[in-house]
């Protein structure tokens, strides 16, 4: 579509997703977060802006995921980055679950903001471990 995958990187130590390594991929990224702040000062109703920000979400969205999948690995890094993934994905579950069993032990239902830190904590692990798996496989030089 419009990005090309030249202009990034995958993100190895620092969750999922693209980085720049391009001037182009800089200024793709400011020309999406700046669609995104035209679109929220716009003089609309807030139930339009939120339809226009997802629409140009979505949009994004779909041009990023064709980038991902047209950055060519190597066998090397195809195997650490399965075996990053792997890690980051048990790590969720684990941390899911011990979730899910405080909230039960504490016998109180979480609501709103208190909700924020149970939701966040599995990812948080998941991008910390998967960012470990990449940087220790790396130096082992698997």
């Amino acid at each position: 579509m419009i990005a090309k995958p030249n202009w990034f990187n995958r993100r190895k130590y620092t969750g999922w997703g693209l980085m720049p390594k391009a001037w182009q991929g800089v200024v793709y990224v400011v020309i999406i977060v700046a669609v995104i702040v035209f679109i929220q000062n716009l003089a609309l109703d807030e139930t339009l802006k939120m339809i226009l920000t997802g629409i140009w979400a979505i949009f994004v969205l779909i041009d990023v995921l064709q980038v991902m999948a047209s950055i060519k690995l190597d066998e090397r890094e195809q195997k650490i980055e399965a075996i990053a993934e792997r890690n980051a994905s048990w790590t969720m579950v684990a941390s899911t679950a011990l979730v899910i069993l405080y909230i039960t032990t504490i016998g109180k239902e979480l609501k709103g903001a208190e909700l924020i830190p149970a939701l966040i904590f599995p990812i948080a692990a998941g991008v910390i471990v998967k960012g470990l798996s990449n940087f220790i496989l790396d130096k082992q030089g698997v």
